[in-house]
């Protein structure tokens, strides 16, 4: 009996000691569970957070006005320059606003020069002294209206059959200020050439006519060249001055 009461004790005493480490078994097990719940619910909530950024960021406008207001935002960028292009341009009002018609107005007052058809030719009295000889070449007006001779004509000798002896007159001296004309009024050019024997140089063959072109025309008038010829190798014309010369 003895024996059966010492071992009884020992099975209630090993029986009590069993719900302890049942208890720490459990409390192990509940918290792992806890911690991998922990764990998944913690990746579900990123997963559906990145989910909902890239939804947010891949989504339209609240509202068209943002929509525009953003896309004027960054058009403007591009549209300086030819916005500043634009703006350098002078407006259409700013153009001049006189016609074409308008400019010939202020040509109104410009000199008109002569004409071969308003000019007489003549020419004046040789005058020979001191190795040089001149004859005047003499234009009158017998237009009705004021015309201008300005410069020098353009003069050359021809024989009886119309031919060109040698070349034409050279320039000699300055020009002078325009000559004007009134009605009747005469202006004169003088040649030049040199006494016979005044040089080495031989005189050209004896001239039939003088052939002129008034100063600023193309139509050619000529006279007669009674005896002048050119002598010494000088043949030159001197501006038109007023008066008959001589």
């Amino acid at each position: 009996m003895s024996q059966r009461n010492g071992s009884a004790p020992r099975r209630t005493t090993a029986s009590r000691s069993r719900p302890p480490v049942l208890c720490a078994l459990l409390v192990g097990a509940l918290a792992t569970v806890t911690a991998c719940g922990s764990d998944t619910g913690g990746g579900d909530s990123a997963q559906r957070a990145s989910s909902v950024t890239s939804a947010s960021s891949a989504a339209p406008p609240s509202s068209p006005s943002a929509a525009s207001s953003a896309s004027s935002d960054s058009g403007s960028s591009r549209n300086e320059r030819p916005a500043s292009k634009t703006a350098q341009s002078p407006p259409s009002s700013a153009q001049p606003s006189h016609p074409p018609s308008s400019r010939p107005a202020a040509a109104s007052g410009v000199r008109r020069v002569c004409s071969k058809a308003q000019l007489t030719l003549a020419v004046g009295r040789m005058d020979m002294g001191a190795g040089n000889v001149y004859l005047p070449l003499v234009f009158t007006n017998r237009s009705s209206t004021t015309c201008t001779l300005t410069g020098y004509p353009g003069v050359s000798l021809l024989d009886s059959t119309g031919s060109v002896i040698g070349d034409p007159a050279t320039r000699r001296g300055p020009t002078r200020s325009p000559v004007s004309l009134p009605p009747g009024a005469s202006a004169s050019s003088s040649l030049h050439t040199l006494n016979e024997g005044m040089n080495d140089t031989p005189c050209r063959r004896a001239a039939a006519r003088i052939r002129v072109y008034p100063p600023d025309s193309f139509d050619a008038m000529s006279v007669s060249a009674r005896s002048f010829r050119v002598c010494g190798g000088v043949f030159e014309v001197e501006a038109m001055q007023s008066g008959m010369g001589g």
